[in-house]
């Protein structure tokens, strides 16, 4: 059975931060091609709807102050 996530749709975009929308890769955006070059230090938010399925995780890098959502299911 699947378990709901207490933390679906609860993500606010902090002020003064950039929203990337969905992104495949780390090629997709020139801007998250060089947070990762630049190897920086990001969190993430698991925002999607059921617990563990990670179907909207939001990866948050404070440097940058930019986020982008990621599809990681299976």
């Amino acid at each position: 059975m699947r378990e709901r996530n207490p933390n679906y749709n609860k993500f606010k975009l902090p002020e003064g931060y950039k929203d990337l929308g969905w992104q495949l890769h780390s090629g997709n955006s020139e801007e998250v091609k060089r947070c990762c070059e630049n190897k920086h230090k990001t969190w993430e938010f698991d925002n999607s709807l059921f617990r563990c399925r990670c179907t909207d995780v939001i990866t948050i890098c404070d440097v940058c102050k930019t986020v982008r959502h990621t599809d990681m299911s299976d």
